[in-house]
């Protein structure tokens, strides 16, 4: 946790016997200055030390005081951390980061969508979405509309009209994330407002859908299956039989991942999902490259690019990897389908299976839960429980055939 502190930088004297004032960040090892002002040591004692109480030492101090909070404010949306755009965001103008001037809804998503940072693309448009969704259940629907009982009103009514209740829960945890960003830390909500959510309010619910994956005869199946009509079959099956063997990663994560990646025999890097939403706990994944990774890992490589799969140019933007990734799973996953059909598989054959398929066949060959989180890249066991007790249809099946 990084700490922020109003101080007399005495490393280097200015005119007039004068030091940079500045706020000093510290953040493990990283220590940075952001100037603020000029002053003596004798007026930093006055005006910091023993705290005098003429008007404008008061006003300046609350001016300080301002910095320390802005500063706060800044890394609270800064994941990862980056003393480059923490130094940019600091000196940013005010103009540009204008509160919202009403308490309505709408307001504070494009606000936060706006100046939020470290938030990718794709959960803007979520985020969008959800802002969207709220203004059509309630015209112009403000802060102090949100109550326990309207939450409770919202879930049914969306519920009714056929959404989802993972949609749901996403909507409504969204809508959570606004409400708490503008009560801890753009302090904007009143401190009378009566907080909708947890205890004595409404709870969100947790939920985890139960999943079909594939049997074990039918991963071998595809595994061995060579009947392919075209190239790009073929590429497609060897793509998922990559994430598969790869400690079930996403394909995003195959996208970007470059051969500096490879260390020691190991693909080691960081799950694009989770780099920027875990402030602690963030895990490496550490993938052997087995013989059998190597295998397909020659058929899908191109070696003259600095990415494995040669789709990507240095410096691309988020807009361009979103694009490329959006165009290639829609390829891949379409060809997939032509596999799945033909061997008549009992779940549909996808890129995002991979994973599914990869835990669920560690758990039956008797891996523990810990063995499993940390070849997943999970945060702990708990998550991994969650995400295989989701996937375990079958045993219900299994159970019931001792019914006579």
């Amino acid at each position: 946790m990084a700490t922020f502190k109003i101080v007399l930088d005495k490393r280097t004297k200015q005119k007039d016997d004068k030091y940079n004032l500045a706020v000093r960040v510290v953040n493990g090892n990283d220590v940075m200055y952001l100037n603020v002002a000029k002053m003596t040591e004798k007026k930093y004692e006055q005006v910091f030390t023993k705290k005098v109480k003429d008007e404008v030492s008061i006003t300046f101090r609350e001016t300080c005081d301002g910095y320390i909070t802005k500063c706060e404010r800044i890394y609270s949306e800064l994941n990862p951390y980056s003393k480059e755009k923490f130094r940019k965001l600091f000196y940013q103008e005010e103009t540009e980061l204008e509160l919202p001037q009403t308490l309505k809804l709408k307001d504070l998503f494009e606000y936060y969508i706006k100046h939020r940072t470290g938030i990718k693309l794709k959960t803007k448009g979520r985020y969008h979405t959800t802002m969207n969704v709220l203004e059509t259940f309630k015209k112009d629907i403000t802060v102090g509309d949100v109550t326990p009982k309207l939450l409770a009103k919202f879930d049914t009514q969306k519920r009714g009209e056929g959404c989802s209740i993972p949609t749901v829960i996403s909507y409504l945890t969204d809508l959570r994330s606004i409400i708490n960003y503008f009560t801890k830390v753009v302090k904007l909500i009143p401190k009378s407002y009566e907080y909708p959510f947890g205890k004595g309010g409404y709870s969100i619910q947790s939920f985890f859908p139960k999943k079909l994956v594939m049997k074990n005869h039918e991963t071998k199946s595809v595994v061995e299956f060579k009947d392919f009509e075209t190239p790009q079959q073929e590429y497609a099956r060897d793509i998922w039989l990559f994430l598969y063997r790869c400690n079930g990663i996403n394909f995003a994560d195959l996208l970007r991942m470059r051969w500096t990646n490879i260390q020691g025999g190991y693909f080691v890097f960081f799950r694009m999902k989770t780099e920027n939403t875990r402030r602690n706990n963030i895990k490496e994944i550490v993938a052997p490259i087995t013989p059998k990774v190597q295998e397909v890992l020659d058929k899908i490589c191109v070696k003259d690019s600095p990415f494995i799969l040669g789709k990507l140019k240095e410096d691309y933007t988020e807009q361009t990897f979103n694009n490329k990734s959006h165009k290639m799973r829609q390829l891949i996953n379409r060809d997939l389908s032509v596999i799945s059909r033909k061997l008549k598989l009992s779940v549909p054959l996808k890129l995002m299976t991979a994973r599914d398929t990869y835990a669920t066949t560690l758990k039956r060959a008797g891996k523990s839960y810990d063995q499993i989180s940390e070849m997943l890249g999970h945060s702990n066991s708990i998550v991994t429980m969650h995400y295989l007790g989701s996937m375990d249809m079958e045993t219900t099946a299994e159970v019931n055939e001792s019914i006579m």
